[in-house]
């Protein structure tokens, strides 16, 4: 390298180690925000449908007993019902992925009938016999 590139990277340097460019107020901390969440979220157990669910239940059996005034077992009542619900609902909607069968390396393209084309088969076999025996 040219002694007069080296002079310009070292005076490049210099300026920097005296004027360090800082990141913006709002990006430190949101930066310091997140680490500190995730740190905290990683102790935390995963939320399920299920222990959703078992809270539920957990609050209403709690209620049934009554644990505290009457306000209280209502609105615990009142909330383990709305958790209960709601898990039983999502736990409903959630479908697993398609299993894509396959026989020998090669995807099969099984098409099991509908609810509709069973019926239509059904009464065409039921006409079909009552003709027959006429």
């Amino acid at each position: 390298m040219s002694d007069r590139m080296q002079q310009e990277i070292e005076e490049i340097l210099g300026k920097y180690k005296r004027f360090p460019l800082r990141e913006p107020l709002w990006r430190r901390i949101r930066r310091r925000l997140s680490r500190w969440f995730s740190r905290f979220a990683s102790h935390l157990p995963r939320i399920t449908v299920g222990r959703v669910m078992l809270v539920g239940v957990a609050l209403i059996i709690a209620a049934y007993f009554g644990f505290g005034g009457k306000s209280v077992t209502q609105m615990a009542l009142v909330a383990g019902l709305i958790l209960f619900v709601a898990a039983f609902i999502f736990a409903l909607r959630r479908r697993p992925p398609p299993v894509e069968k396959r026989w020998r390396g090669q995807p099969l393209e099984i098409r099991e009938p509908g609810i509709g084309e069973r019926l239509r088969s059904w009464w065409n076999r039921w006409r079909s016999r009552g003709r027959t025996h006429r």
